[in-house]
């Protein structure tokens, strides 16, 4: 299928972007700059980004590039972050790909609230933990033994169909492009390739779809083609075409019943079958990208809005009203006492975390006591000023909650977490190289916000079924194969996932969409930047990178969410240029602190804002990573 769509020249992009650059003044720009400094952070490389009218900040510049197109069409947040979710699942697939979930939190001006969009897949109705033992098997998270649905399509095309203006064809058309006629394969992508070699060796599609014909690799720089991946969109373009006469949102869809209902998931499911995998049609005809209300909070008169307890998202909105009980700014950002601070309320959300979070369609979580203010002040109160806490334990915040009463599953109660050996987990399961995440950000010039975190289906792990170039994600390495654990493994349930966006009202008003990448450091990563923003503007105003770029620390104070779970306890990672005093500090008061280089904790946080007092767009991204921000 050819497109007439034109995608502007990404230099005269950039140089757009240069040029819708806004500031107060220089004068404040400089002052930004040199209390920076002071502060013995780096300097920014990157120059601020803004415009009247609109931004976007994804993890690869095609993918923003993608959004940014389609907001100068006259499309909106919503149709822009569909088609950049489409065009990421092409080009960023050693993040996610359109075999992976997506995560999504929506802000529609006509509707004056955030909405959540749970795009994240459910396992078949013949997974079981019994399914599983009795096989010997496993959610190590590679293959098909931890596949669960793919859910990001149906996300996408779930905030096009009910926000959107566009057509599905209008927002797949530079998607299309790229996996019919090709995309320069970046470095990281190449990397992801060549860590997986051995694992294609099992699956002969992978091979094909990720090697030359004659079995080498495609080099960084060179232009690489996904043509099964393209037949599958044109397909879904194809259904849409059928179903126009019955208008847009029916066109979509019947794109994407095509996939999930059609011949598309028929061809995934007789693949799955041939490889014992326990998935029947209906598990994919069945599936939906659940629609509820998003959790949220207020911190300071910032309303923070993310996924409910299905997620890891309300570990920010916890630890953010337990640091509401603390002076922070007064601490200084990234002194000893404000790490301290911020790491002993991670903890405490974390061991909440680990206890009460699940799909929210089998579990009953006691959601309104864990973010009850009077809960929070109770948890602040066990924080001590000069001394780690060891202990991994859950509070009662069903003496805060006026529906949950009791709790049947295990619960966190480990006085001394230190004592207890064995790995550490990662951030995430390999780095910023096999496997990751990324994230969009999205503002228009109505205020319409959209910010998703898009995941799996990655390179490394997910099998290609088939002929479709769908790559089946392996989400389920979060479930917990542990009847006692309210994340447990059952038919049909949703993988208590670490996907997290977030968007952030103020006084009422939009002002913020922001997440990251970065597995169970994802809510660590938007906690500091967060607060970076709010609590420490005049430090980097109206240079949002500045803001991104300021040195984080890491706590691995949880059971990792990803297959086998390990905990590292009191293990806290510290970014330089942070100093040797302050690092000196924080390992006297007892934490088993590890200096990192510099930008080298795993994110990439990507943000879009509205200034309030100019109303323009303000655009950032992490330099920890390839992201890029746009704004015009």
């Amino acid at each position: 299928m050819r497109t007439n769509a034109v995608l502007f020249p990404f230099a005269a992009i950039v140089a757009v972007c240069i040029l819708c650059v806004t500031s107060r003044d220089a004068a404040a720009q400089k002052g930004s700059i040199v209390r920076a400094r002071e502060a013995s952070d780096q300097p920014t490389h990157r120059p601020p980004v803004g415009g009247r009218n609109g931004g976007a900040s994804a993890g690869h510049p095609l993918t923003t590039a993608a959004a940014f197109e389609i907001l100068l069409k006259d499309g909106n947040a919503f149709d822009a972050g569909a088609a950049a979710m489409l065009v990421g699942g092409v080009v960023e697939q050693d993040l996610y790909s359109l075999g992976g979930e997506g995560l999504v939190l929506v802000y529609p001006q006509s509707e004056r609230k955030v909405t959540s969009v749970v795009g994240q897949g459910w396992a078949p109705k013949g997974a079981t933990i019994d399914w599983y033992t009795a096989r010997h098997k496993n959610l190590d998270g590679e293959g098909l033994d931890p596949a669960v649905i793919p859910g990001a399509i149906h996300a996408a095309l779930t905030v096009l169909e009910k926000w959107g203006t566009m057509s599905f064809e209008q927002v797949s058309a530079r998607a299309i492009e790229y996996a019919r006629d090709g995309f320069p394969l970046r470095p990281r992508t190449a990397a992801a390739i060549d860590g997986n070699l051995e694992f294609f060796k099992k699956w002969p599609d992978n091979q094909r779809y990720w090697l030359k014909p004659d079995g080498s690799m495609y080099k960084p720089g060179e232009t690489i083609k996904l043509p099964s991946l393209a037949r599958t969109l044109t397909l879904m373009v194809e259904a849409e075409r059928a179903a126009a006469s019955k208008g847009r949102a029916a066109g979509v869809v019947a794109a994407r019943d095509r996939f999930y209902k059609g011949d598309i998931a028929r061809e995934m499911v007789a693949f799955l079958k041939q490889h014992q995998a326990p998935f029947e049609l209906d598990d994919f005809a069945e599936f939906f990208a659940k629609i509820e209300e998003p959790a949220t909070t207020n911190y300071r008169g910032y309303q923070v809005y993310k996924h409910s307890f299905g997620s890891q998202g309300p570990v920010l909105l916890e630890t953010l009203n337990i640091l509401e009980n603390f002076d922070l700014k007064s601490m200084k950002r990234n002194s000893a006492d404000y790490i301290h601070t911020i790491i002993e309320a991670l903890k405490l959300g974390y061991a909440d975390r680990d206890t009460y979070y699940g799909d929210p369609a089998f579990v009953k979580t006691p959601g309104e006591g864990l973010l009850s203010k009077a809960y929070a002040k109770q948890r602040a109160a066990l924080i001590d000023p000069k001394h780690a806490s060891h202990g991994f334990i859950a509070g009662n915040p069903m003496a805060f909650d006026s529906k949950v009463k009791e709790w049947t599953y295990w619960a966190a109660n480990i006085a001394d977490g230190t004592k207890s050996g064995g790995r550490v987990p990662n951030a995430e399961p390999i780095r910023g190289t096999l496997k990751d995440t990324t994230h969009i950000s999205v503002i228009d010039k109505e205020g319409n916000i959209f910010d998703a975190t898009p995941s799996g289906g990655w390179i490394g792990g997910a099998v290609i079924l088939g002929n479709t170039g769908i790559g089946m994600s392996v989400r389920g390495e979060q479930f917990w194969l542990d009847p006692t654990r309210a994340a447990q493994l059952r038919p049909r349930s949703r993988p208590r996932y670490t996907l997290t966006p977030s968007i952030v009202l103020r006084d009422g008003q939009p002002f913020m969409a922001i997440g990251t990448p970065g597995g169970d450091n994802q809510d660590q990563t938007i906690l500091q930047t967060f607060l970076n923003v709010v609590e420490f503007w005049n430090d980097w105003y109206p240079n949002l990178h500045e803001a991104f770029e300021w040195p984080r620390v890491q706590t691995l104070h949880f059971f990792g969410s990803f297959w086998p779970h390990d905990a590292g306890f009191n293990r806290l990672n510290v970014e330089a240029p942070i100093s040797d005093e302050v690092f000196k500090e924080l390992q006297a008061r007892g934490h088993n602190a590890n200096r990192v280089r510099t930008q080298s904790i795993s994110s990439c946080a990507t943000a879009v804002l509205i200034d309030p007092a100019s109303g323009n767009r303000i655009a950032g991204a992490d330099p920890r990573r390839d992201c890029y921000a746009m704004a015009y």
